[in-house]
């Protein structure tokens, strides 16, 4: 009751300023062009008061203006009385041409409201089927994971049993990297980069649970970049903190590993550097396979790389052009 009392109140609040704002308006054009036009003046006041307090405000509205136009505008002035032959057929043409309009703008108006209700329906379906998706893709990644872990325990072979830990961990690095590029709404083909690396980066310092002795910092600008390249740059970076943290300060108590997205006006540069002892030189120039991952992951982000390595650290930069 109290809801329903509320919108009739507003309701009759835009009726009654629409129609301030049609006798204003009559006031202005009289100045001008006095009696010109009677009834026309008040159509943009229905109008108005009938999309922005539905149909009962554009009644109301149509009604009193037409009344007060009836009585002090068309001759004879301030009375009800006709003084041509073609007064009341006009009269009562402009009051039907009135409704019809009423009429129109809130089918109109029903109309987008509904399309409206439809659309936000689609998307929230559309969030749905994509989660379902998502956590599909992470539980099919754990199960991969799972059943190379379990390949690894059974195969007698030292290389391969390497070679199936080495499998399994970029395994879990990827459902790392997929788990943090969830989707927030709004446009389901671009991801706010800036966010998804603090993510990624959180979530990596507790996976390779590196307490105190390495920091992992990030700083980066908002950016926004195409999905699937996201999921890429994700990879790159999951790859070359992961490498750092287990090979950058092996003779050293600790070290810090910086993240930094400079973005600018569709152009982007990513770098990965650590303060560590450095890679030797054979790990770059002769392109060691974890190197190699790495440029892979470029070549999917579209992104050229480089990399630089000393004894005062490494560091590796992603140039990332025609964003998102």
């Amino acid at each position: 009751m109290v809801p329903q009392f509320r919108a009739t109140t507003v309701q009759w609040i835009v009726a009654l300023g629409m129609v301030a704002f049609a006798i204003a308006s009559r006031l202005l054009v009289d100045l001008l062009f006095p009696g010109a036009a009677p009834y026309a003046i008040n159509v943009p006041a229905v109008l108005a008061a009938t999309l922005i307090g539905r149909l009962r405000a554009g009644m109301i509205t149509l009604v009193l203006t037409s009344i007060i136009t009836w009585y002090a505008v068309v001759p004879i002035q301030f009375s009800f009385r006709f003084l041509a032959p073609s007064d009341a057929p006009r009269t009562l043409v402009n009051i039907a041409t009135s409704l019809i309009l009423v009429l129109l703008a809130e089918f109109g108006r029903r109309s987008f409201r509904d399309l409206l209700h439809e659309r936000e329906a689609r998307i929230d379906e559309r969030d749905m089927l994509l989660r379902e998706v998502d956590h599909r893709v992470k539980n099919n990644l754990a199960v991969l994971a799972s059943l190379l872990r379990l390949q690894q325990r059974e195969t007698p072979h030292d290389e391969v049993r390497i070679a199936l830990e080495k499998a399994a961990n970029r395994v879990h690095s990827l459902a790392a990297a997929y788990e943090n590029l969830h989707y927030d709404g709004g446009d389901v083909a671009v991801v706010r980069l800036d966010e998804f690396l603090d993510r990624l980066c959180r979530s990596l310092a507790q996976a390779l649970a590196i307490g105190d002795s390495v920091r992992i910092v990030v700083t980066a600008d908002r950016c926004l970049l195409a999905r699937d390249r996201a999921s890429a740059v994700g990879l790159f970076v999951n790859e070359a903190v992961t490498n750092a943290v287990k090979h950058a300060f092996a003779a050293r108590p600790g070290g810090t590993i910086r993240v930094s997205l400079k973005g600018d006006q569709g152009h982007a540069t990513l770098t990965v550097a650590d303060d560590g002892v450095g890679l030797p030189d054979g790990d770059i120039r002769d392109g060691a396979k974890g190197h190699k991952y790495l440029e892979a992951f470029a070549t999917i982000a579209r992104a050229r790389m480089t990399s630089d390595s000393d004894a005062t650290g490494t560091c590796y930069t992603l140039t990332l052009d025609e964003m998102p």
